[in-house]
């Protein structure tokens, strides 16, 4: 053990996008400030999308300036990932100083229709088109409904490698595989994960991992089995997908720590301040965290 695992801090855009909450500009940036100093490298920060459909990405811009200026003025290397759905979405993040961009397609044709109106291969030339316009910035494409589709539509092996080797064609360096439903089982979540180790180095996977039927963070200790090094998590669980009927959250940032630490495992995060961020978030922001570790602290506490 003592291997590097890095939790890649996802509550500042999955965890707040569909938040009912309006969260102010200067409440984000200072608990983005304070996941970098609990110990996050790698955030998927913003989107930029239109403030029509998702209010809470507005100050994306603003936001991804300030987190950037935080991380210079530490000296720290912090990668800041902006999601991107179009071509205007590609211009303002580059307008921002995006460096780190992120598309999405979903694996499943029936999520794919609902939540992008488009079949697989028209979202995926559609994301060619996109990709062809990034230069000289990392680019990852991310899999919804990579490990399986709600709708009881099939999501086989082979199409999960055919969408990343068509990515890798185009300058993708790294593949988002996501559990958008939380429906995914260990034993699903090896064979997938084994399947694309067929096709690109285990370091360009990274995992995404949402929890509505309890196997979060077992599906995250068979992807470490299978030499993963790099899982997605939200402070406080908070987030979830909104095309998604009943969908819970993405896996807690303190859950999926607590368990790696226990394991042995190097995260460089300080647990205690993970949870004490998450504890004054919720409350400044109004949302309750849906963490195990939390309850049991209080509990303990009690």
């Amino acid at each position: 053990m003592g291997k590097k695992i890095t939790v890649v801090e996802v509550c500042p855009r999955d965890g707040w996008q569909n938040h009912k909450v309006p969260i102010p500009t200067e409440t984000k940036v200072k608990y983005i400030k304070e996941m970098i100093d609990y110990g996050a490298t790698m955030f998927d920060l913003v989107s930029f999308v239109s403030p029509k459909w998702v209010p809470q990405m507005k100050d994306a811009a603003e936001v991804l300036q300030e987190s950037k200026k935080y991380a210079k003025e530490l000296g720290k290397d912090i990668e800041f990932m902006a999601l991107t759905l179009n071509g205007k979405g590609i211009e303002n993040a580059l307008k921002a100083g995006a460096t780190s961009v992120q598309f999405v397609i979903s694996a499943s044709e029936e999520h794919n229709k609902r939540n992008a109106n488009r079949t697989i291969e028209e979202s995926l030339e559609n994301f060619k088109a996109m990709a062809s316009q990034v230069k000289g910035v990392k680019m990852t494409l991310a899999l919804a409904c990579g490990l399986g589709s709600p709708f009881g539509d099939d999501v086989p092996a082979d199409r999960i490698k055919y969408l990343c080797e068509e990515a890798f064609k185009v300058g993708v360096t790294r593949i988002g595989l996501g559990d958008t439903a939380g429906i995914s089982n260990p034993a699903h979540t090896k064979e997938i994960i084994r399947a694309l180790k067929s096709i690109c180095d285990i370091s360009q996977i990274d995992i995404h991992l949402h929890d509505a039927y309890g196997m979060g963070l077992a599906n995250a200790y068979a992807a470490v089995e299978e030499g993963v090094t790099s899982l997605d998590a939200a402070a406080g669980g908070l987030g979830g997908c909104p095309f998604v009927p009943g969908a819970k959250g993405n896996i807690a940032t303190e859950d999926l720590v607590h368990m790696l630490q226990a394991l042995g495992y190097d995260t460089g995060y300080d647990l205690d301040k993970v949870l004490s961020t998450v504890r004054s978030m919720c409350d400044e922001i109004q949302a309750v965290p849906t963490s195990s570790l939390i309850q049991a602290r209080k509990c303990h506490q009690g």
